[in-house]
């Protein structure tokens, strides 16, 4: 990178980051102040279904996990001493940058229209 367009390219970034995450700021506030209020607390744990929806979280989240390692591990273990895994090797950061893209995606084409207005969420 030119050294020239260095400092303003950071101020780019810094700006992007500023209109990104400054309209969660009031979101942020109303969240905590819902955490705080004992009534919220008392109604998520008199909830009968807590107990099968921690239950169903904690399940799916070991299988998933369990699942993944396997399926690594298999890849890894197939393909490790070869001119495939050196290869393979050398597009890691592609295919490690692909979920985070298609996350970023999936925000944006699901955020309401008004989302970057700095108006707060309302349940």
């Amino acid at each position: 990178m030119a050294a020239p367009l260095r400092y303003p390219l950071i101020l780019l970034a810094w700006g992007a980051m500023a209109a990104i995450y400054l309209p969660l700021l009031p979101a942020a506030g109303e969240l905590v102040g819902a955490a705080r209020s004992p009534a919220h607390w008392r109604a998520l744990f008199a909830d009968p279904q807590l107990g099968q929806a921690l239950a169903a979280t904690l399940v799916s989240t070991l299988l998933s996990v369990g699942g993944a390692l396997l399926i690594a591990l298999t890849i890894v273990a197939a393909l490790w001493p070869s001119a495939r895994w050196r290869r393979l090797a050398s597009r890691l950061p592609l295919l490690l940058a692909v979920p985070h893209l298609a996350l970023a995606t999936a925000a944006l084409l699901l955020s309401p229209k008004g989302a970057g207005s700095g108006s707060s969420c309302r349940f």
